[in-house]
């Protein structure tokens, strides 16, 4: 390591750097890549600082060694690092199954696809020495969509009249930025409510994630029936839950349940009858019962428009606004 380096890692960490720092070309060995070692991509120096890690549902979270927080240390920006990860799995729809896979190469072509887009993270992408496909990502600083509601104390009524209208705003211009993805023939892959990011310093919603693909074409569409459900129920409400709350579990049906995860009530005006119909029957559109399924984003966006005015807000559209598209 150059003296130059050393003096740019103490100067970005305001810590000395390791006696003897270990800098790497070849990213292929993710697992073997720790805190305090050097990547060099593409001519720029990458101090790792440790690998990310994820909240998943119901569980503690789980570090995702291929993906590694960093900071670039020529500029001094905070960097994620997602390194090349071939994972496929078998997800469920219904009665069917379809194969899920992780791609870099999708990803970087959405990535180069939402460029200067701010409703989704940014980056680059840079292949190391040995032709692994780097994805460089800006760092958003903020939380999940799924952290900052589940962080509300409050009771549902008070929720859904104070606080959910303006938020479901905000999801409904997250929805509508979809549309930019698969007009381009492409899809999200991974519509999740904490792989939206709420950038602290805008409030700005912002996509993230992009390397998962499926053979199942509208997969994106239904996963945004649980961004929906999730944001008027103010939680992930499970027919237990439900049980709970509204003290007589048979009043639910099966038809009821959502359909990609039937452990999660769709029918939430079942429980909180204050839910305006027209917004209730959205969701009943992504629920097991549903005999007019969605078949395209732009669809749910205009059915949202409707909701939010009888909810007294005024959405917001992508397109004309200006500003950061």
């Amino acid at each position: 390591m150059t003296a130059e380096l050393a003096s740019l890692i103490e100067e970005r960490t305001g810590r000395k750097p390791p006696s003897d720092p270990l800098v790497l070309t070849d990213t292929t060995e993710f697992f073997r890549i720790e805190r305090d070692h050097v990547l060099l991509i593409d001519g720029r120096h990458y101090l790792v600082l440790g690998n990310a890690w994820e909240y998943r549902f119901g569980i503690d979270e789980e570090q995702k060694p291929w993906v590694k927080v960093a900071v670039e240390l020529e500029t001094g920006a905070a960097k994620i690092l997602k390194l090349v990860f071939h994972e496929e799995f078998t997800s469920r729809f219904g009665a069917f199954s379809f194969r899920c896979v992780r791609s870099e190469e999708k990803e970087g072509r959405v990535l180069e696809l939402v460029r200067g887009n701010a409703d989704f993270m940014q980056g680059v992408t840079a292949r190391d020495e040995k032709g692994n496909l780097v994805r460089i990502i800006d760092r958003i600083q903020g939380r999940s969509f799924y952290a900052h509601v589940q962080s509300l104390d409050m009771d549902h009524e008070r929720y859904f009249h104070e606080v959910m209208p303006p938020l479901l705003g905000k999801v409904r211009t997250a929805v509508e930025a979809i549309c930019l993805i698969h007009d381009a023939g492409t899809c999200h892959g991974d519509i999740r409510n904490d792989h939206i990011f709420i950038e602290q310093s805008t409030g700005r919603f912002r996509w993230i994630d992009f390397d998962l693909t499926q053979e199942f074409s509208d997969f994106d569409v239904w996963s945004l029936g649980n961004i929906l459900c999730f944001t008027v129920a103010g939680q992930i409400l499970t027919f237990e839950d439900a049980s709970r709350i509204a003290g007589s579990p048979a009043a639910l049906e099966r038809d009821d349940a959502a359909v990609l995860f039937g452990y999660r009530v769709m029918n939430l005006r079942k429980l909180f009858p204050y839910i305006p119909r027209c917004l209730n029957d959205v969701l009943m559109r992504f629920s097991v019962g549903a005999t007019e399924p969605y078949g395209s984003v732009a669809e749910i966006v205009h059915d949202l428009d409707a909701c939010l005015s009888e909810l007294g807000q005024e959405p917001r559209s992508l397109h004309g606004s200006g500003g950061d598209h």
